[in-house]
């Protein structure tokens, strides 16, 4: 026999149209795949770049000795029993101010009524009068921090720290979700900071 039959070509026609079918599934399954790993690494990136950022941040922390320069305020909250703490300091680092001393406070922002939700930012210029406020991360609901104390030879983690001459050794801080929202594991693992010139 030199040629095919109708049936014998229907049947190869219907076997190479299934292998295709099946080739277009798999490469739409491996696009699918990328695009869930390409979310999922920009989000460690992010929450990364965050956790990188407040370390900086507060590494930086100093004093100053003029009158009227701004403390170091470590506020304890709670807020239906979520932590709700607040934290103010100054520091050397770079923020988006650009500038080379600023103020900066960080907290957990539910007002409605500001764009910026979550675990926010302010920072202004001490020495100026420039302002801003930075998101963080929208999905923290809940801030606590604690100070690490040396002074007077005993070791401790203290709930707060307000204060314009000295610095506690380090800082712990803490995030939480929203009920039923999670955050990347980055930001549920506690982030701690020496302070190089805290007690």
């Amino acid at each position: 026999m030199n040629g095919m039959t109708l049936l014998e070509l229907v049947v190869g026609l219907t076997v190479t149209g299934l292998v295709v079918t099946a080739g277009f599934g798999a490469l739409q399954m491996l696009g699918d795949r990328r695009l869930q790993a390409e979310a999922a690494m920009n989000a460690v990136a992010r929450a990364a770049n965050e956790r990188a950022e407040l370390e900086s941040w507060l590494a930086g922390t100093r004093l100053v000795a003029e009158e009227g320069g701004p403390d170091f305020r470590g506020l304890d909250g709670v807020r239906d029993r979520t932590p709700d703490d607040e934290l103010t300091f100054l520091t050397t680092a770079p923020t988006p101010l650009r500038t080379g001393e600023t103020v900066v406070r960080l907290y957990v922002d539910r007002d409605p009524g500001t764009p910026e939700q979550g675990l926010t930012a302010v920072f202004g210029d001490w020495r100026g009068t420039s302002l801003r406020r930075v998101e963080l991360d929208r999905s923290v609901d809940g801030f606590d921090a604690r100070y690490w104390s040396t002074m007077m030879g005993e070791r401790t983690w203290l709930p707060s720290w307000i204060s314009s001459t000295v610095l506690p050794a380090g800082v712990e801080l803490r995030f939480l979700a929203a009920a039923g929202d999670t955050l990347m594991p980055l930001l549920q693992l506690p982030l701690l900071v020496p302070l190089r010139a805290g007690r």
